[in-house]
């Protein structure tokens, strides 16, 4: 990826410094609490503002075409870069956490790897609001509501290993100008007859009456958000948003003691491609609901970005996988809300129990309807 610093002086990437996070009381290492808002003592039970204001994320302007980008580096000041052995997830965390499991593929290991290579900062982010004890009891929540669930699985999943993870997103700011032509269709109904068995029968039918359509539509996009990540399941994740993505809070190392954060996966060029796509298809559906025509063929559009920006944030994901019948289901709980999402087995008797259901109900229908003196033909 081309790298276009006309907004930030470019600085000499540095590698991961081993700073934790010193009890200031008896010296342990303490950890970001959510319940708090502060790094927290486990041991003396002291606690420590951490100096991170509430404000507007900074955004920087990223050049479609030549896939170049204004920002700053990430100096991964108090924090070591993790690979997993199994999966290949990288993660930052806390530099005093030496031992690890890997959020994703549920991995125990001892390794630091830091990074030399440019990556952009993550400026600003969203704190964990919700504890792991919050999130335990949302996701049991969540577990006892899957009735289709076999029982085993029900009761070993309510107390998995909770990994709170801090997941990169880019979001997007764009101005779209659209050229478009083709085709509106306006649908009118035809009354006709024939003539059926000597007799004249009235007849209806849909014509389409089309008409040449062309100009230019214009729209502003703002915060559209690209989960930059390849490692969390996409389909769960959106499950378990939004978050707020206006005021956040500054980057501060601080909130990583204890947890994971991960470096984003998906490159900003590859992210601005998934974005566009949901910026295309709403200017189009504009363009469609704004001319008033019933229906559309041949549409061309033409689509043109300027002003585009973009900032990289970081935002809290608590994450569980648990392994069922040689299977592993991911979980996940919003660190700022507590709504859930997952996936679970699917017990094979429950699931014949709804069908006999089912049909019992369907079987009863077809008796009333007959007691009620209806007659009901069949069709094999």
């Amino acid at each position: 990826m081309k790298e276009n610093f006309e907004h930030s002086e470019e600085k000499e990437p540095r590698a991961a410094e081993a700073h934790g996070f010193p009890c200031r009381r008896c010296g342990s290492q303490m950890a970001y609490s959510p319940a708090h808002g502060k790094l927290f003592c486990a041991y003396c039970q002291s606690e420590e503002e951490i100096k991170s204001e509430a404000k507007e994320a900074p955004e920087y302007l990223y050049f479609p075409e030549e896939d170049a980008y204004s920002a700053p580096v990430w100096e991964e000041y108090g924090q070591v870069v993790l690979t997993c052995p199994s999966c290949g997830a990288d993660t930052v965390m806390g530099a005093a956490k030496v031992t690890a499991t890997c959020p994703f593929c549920g991995s125990h290991y001892v390794t630091e790897a830091p990074k030399d290579e440019k990556v952009i900062s993550p400026e600003t982010m969203i704190p964990f609001r919700i504890s792991e004890p919050q999130a335990h009891a949302s996701f049991a929540a969540w577990v006892k509501k899957q009735w289709l669930a076999p029982r085993k699985f029900k009761k070993a999943a309510l107390a998995p290993e909770m990994q709170g993870m801090y997941i990169p997103y880019f979001t997007f700011d764009a101005s779209l100008s659209t050229d478009f032509s083709g085709f509106g269709g306006e649908r009118r109904i035809e009354t006709y007859t024939v003539r059926v068995n000597g007799k004249t029968q009235t007849r209806t039918r849909t014509r389409i009456d089309w008409y040449p359509v062309s100009g230019h539509r214009h729209l502003d996009f703002d915060n559209l958000p690209c989960p930059a990540t390849k490692k969390v399941d996409r389909a769960l994740l959106s499950k378990v948003e939004p978050f707020s993505l206006c005021v956040l809070n500054v980057y501060n190392p601080a909130y990583l003691a204890g947890f994971f954060a991960e470096r984003y996966s998906v490159g900003l060029g590859e992210g601005f491609t998934e974005v566009r796509r949901v910026m295309e298809r709403r200017m189009e559906a504009h363009v469609e609901s704004t001319l008033g025509y019933d229906t559309y063929r041949g549409m061309r559009y033409d689509h043109h970005y300027t002003d585009v920006k973009f900032k990289h944030i970081l935002l809290p994901l608590w994450l569980a996988s648990y392994r069922y019948h040689n299977k592993t289901y991911q979980f996940m709980v919003n660190g700022e809300t507590g709504k859930t999402a997952g996936k679970f087995p699917v017990s094979a008797w429950k699931i014949a129990l709804l069908v006999a259901g089912g049909i019992a109900l369907l079987g009863l229908i077809i008796t009333g309807l007959m007691s009620l003196g209806g007659n009901v033909t069949y069709y094999y």
